[in-house]
Parts: structure tokens; sequence; C-alpha cells
């Protein structure tokens, strides 16, 4: 009988998440890539201690594409990957610029929208082109927010050189 992840405690959505989350790519069903350098070797060990820990396989190697793919069409896995995910934000920064109300909870979601984006920044590893849309769009928010912040911080000045005057 072959043991399943779910025998052993494994909860795949959970590794995959983690996959998604160190910006691996599905090069086939269950082998994930990323490239090659420290930093990202040293994210693979960590995960591949948790399967193990967890009583599932895994191995890290390192290896050069001789058939199926080109590196060209891996880059381009990586790149599609951020585009979608950059999409996603600035879907949720265009949804915030054109919102009617303003709340107070604005500069709460841009600094959230601005934080995801250092996240996915941090992952791509050959500069996507839908990071530039993202970032022009997530920009746009903080200088909405920072003038009407001064706008606001104006209001009780004006307000004060009023006291005091005849009319």
């Amino acid at each position: 009988k072959k043991a399943t992840a779910e025998e052993f405690g494994l909860d795949r959505v959970k590794i995959w998440r983690r996959l998604q989350g160190i910006g691996a790519v599905a090069v086939k069903n269950t082998v994930y890539a990323l490239p090659a350098n420290a930093e990202t070797q040293e994210d693979f060990e960590w995960l591949l201690k948790e399967i193990v820990e967890g009583g599932g396989e895994a191995m890290v190697c390192e290896a050069r594409l001789v058939d199926g793919l080109s590196d060209g069409q891996v880059r381009a896995l990586f790149d599609a990957a951020r585009d979608e995910d950059y999409e996603g934000l600035a879907k949720e920064a265009r949804a915030l610029s054109t919102a009617q109300d303003e709340t107070d909870e604005l500069p709460a979601q841009v600094r959230r929208l601005r934080k995801r984006l250092t996240e996915i920044a941090a992952i791509d590893f050959f500069g996507a082109t839908g990071r530039l849309t993202a970032e022009s769009l997530i920009a746009g928010l903080e200088a909405r927010i920072a003038e009407d912040k001064e706008m606001t911080e104006e209001q009780p000045r004006a307000a004060t050189s009023l006291i005091g005057r005849v009319w």
C-alpha cells in the first residue's frame, strides 16, 4: 500500500502555499523550480525539512534543463506567476482608488497593499512587467492619502487665523 501525504499528516495545500510563498513555479506536477542561489536553496531546504518532519519525502537538487522547457520558457513561468500576483494587487488598488466613500481605513489598506507589493517583489526573480502598474497605482493612493492629510492639517490653522478679527 502506498502512503499518502494525508496519512503522514501533511497538508498538500499548505505545502503548495509555502511553495508559492517562496516564489517556486511548477515545471511538472510535483516538480517545482526556483533560480539557483543561496537564498532560494535555503528556502527549499526549510520546506524539505518540514515535509520530512511530517513523514513525507522530498529532495532538493540543482538541475539544468536539458530537454523539454528552455531557460526562457522557465523564466516566462516565473514572470507569469508574478504578473498574476501584481495584477491582483493592481485590481485591489484600482478598487480603492475608485471608491467614492473615503474611510479612515484607507491608509491601513494602502499600507497592506504596499507590504504585499514588497513581498511579491522579493520573489520576482526576473523583473516581471506587472510590477510597474501595481507600483504606480499604490504610489498614487499614497499620494492621495498624503494630500488628504495635508489638507486636514491646514484647516485648523485657517480657522485660528480668523480669531480676534473684526467683521
